[in-house]
């Protein structure tokens, strides 16, 4: 996997119970529809949390993205 580290605009869902699923994303202008998400979990780096999911994208393309929460702020991490 390559590292990015990219802000990218997303497409998420946001359920009742405050779960979040990651839907869609643009990436290089095209845009790339999360299949399935492998799984998520919480990281605390220099004082920021982050919510990590690592997905699959055509049954093959995985993807790591990562979601600030203070910021509110969708980052591709890892291709």
């Amino acid at each position: 996997m390559k590292l990015l580290n990219h802000p990218v605009d997303m497409i998420a869902i946001f359920d009742c119970q405050g779960k979040i699923t990651p839907y869609k994303f643009k990436y290089e202008d095209r845009p790339v529809k999360v299949d399935q998400v492998i799984r998520y979990y919480q990281e605390k780096l220099a004082g920021n949390i982050r919510i990590v999911f690592v997905c699959i994208n055509r049954g093959s393309d995985m993807y790591e993205l990562k979601y600030e929460l203070d910021s509110h702020k969708w980052y591709l991490f890892k291709k």
